[in-house]
């Protein structure tokens, strides 16, 4: 049996077992086991972008061919070298082939390619981890929410790459703020750093975070002038979004003021969800509390989740790193993300 320890999981995912064929990555913080898994497809491969190296499957992919897993696990590199089978579940639902696939393993059967399976929170006793845990050449590696120092240590990591250092004012009050979502948590971070400036951009002497620039950027720092554009926006009303899209660009609205408040309720809606998604999850989110906003924002929580929710952020911040690396044009960038957020919440609704 391979269960791995959560203070061994990171040293596991940086030189995974050569005995180990499957991984089974798994828990409340989907943004570390997407973290992990990712790690785990980068340290196993010699060339993660490679497509005849990696091959990438969902659980639709499987419901919709049960056979695609195995024919994939048995498939040979046409490059010669290692292969990798990736399976992203949201949870139970779709691992029939899985377990499929995991008994051959471990009946002796020889594949081509090792298999990550990443996914969401799993009681013991589903049949996931009943069939991982016990299993001699498979390895389970649960992701729980950070704690303080953990997220101490990424924050510090992630800001020195950049030069960049945190005062205690800025980390006692921010850091407790990033807990529950190790997507959030890094995409916050990664902010803060574009608010600063990347290490070939800032001033001499601005390499030191304070609690203003932690304030200025922070996920849970409210922007109701720009409420008339985010609420069409999440909700996918295309016709009322355009109206007051342009109304706000003739008002002399900043592109990078929306594309920050895009952030921030993108944050919201995932530190509501990794807290269970209560009223208390989306007080603690800094989402509205009461009355019609309050209202729309849960609503909204139901299409931007999981995958469509991993995505948008993604999205988000590339944009930001674009426009501040290359002075692309904010105006255009950014009506061209909040359309397609739009369309995405429409497709949603349906």
């Amino acid at each position: 049996m391979v269960k791995i320890a959560p203070r061994d999981a990171d040293r596991q995912v940086a030189r995974p077992d050569p005995s180990l064929t499957a991984f089974l990555v798994f828990g409340p913080d989907r943004g570390l086991a997407h973290e992990r898994a990712t790690g785990l497809v980068k340290n196993l491969l010699e060339d993660p972008d490679d497509p005849f190296a990696l091959t990438q499957l969902t659980e639709d992919d499987l419901k919709a061919d049960p056979a695609s897993l195995a024919d994939a696990m048995a498939a040979m590199s046409l490059t010669g070298g290692a292969r990798l089978v990736r399976v992203r579940l949201s949870g139970e639902t779709g691992s029939g082939p899985v377990l499929d696939v995991l008994a051959q393993i471990e009946a002796g059967q020889a594949f081509e390619a090792r298999l990550v399976v990443e996914s969401g929170d799993l009681t013991p006793r589903g049949k996931l981890r009943k069939a991982f845990e016990p299993a001699k050449k498979a390895a389970t590696i649960a992701c729980y929410a950070d704690n303080s120092q953990s997220l101490g240590d990424l924050a510090d990591e992630m800001l020195r790459s950049e030069g960049l250092s945190l005062d205690p004012d800025a980390r006692a009050n921010w850091l407790p703020k990033l807990e529950g979502d190790r997507a959030m948590a890094r995409n916050e971070i990664d902010k803060l750093i574009l608010y600063k400036g990347l290490r070939d951009q800032r001033a001499p002497g601005e390499d030191v975070v304070s609690l203003d620039d932690v304030e200025a950027v922070a996920a849970d720092h409210g922007d109701s002038a720009l409420d008339a554009i985010l609420g069409p926006l999440f909700d996918g009303d295309l016709a009322k979004l355009d109206s007051s899209y342009a109304r706000a660009m003739g008002a002399g609205v900043s592109a990078v003021a929306i594309l920050r408040a895009i952030q921030r309720r993108l944050d919201q809606f995932g530190i509501a969800h990794a807290n269970g998604g209560n009223d208390g999850a989306i007080a603690r989110s800094g989402a509205p509390r009461f009355g019609p906003q309050a209202a729309q924002f849960k609503r909204q929580m139901g299409f931007w989740q999981g995958r469509r929710l991993d995505a948008a952020r993604e999205l988000a911040f590339d944009l930001e790193r674009q426009i501040k690396r290359s002075g692309s044009p904010s105006e255009a960038l950014t009506g061209d993300l909040v359309l397609r957020l739009a369309r995405g919440a429409a497709r949603a609704r349906r």
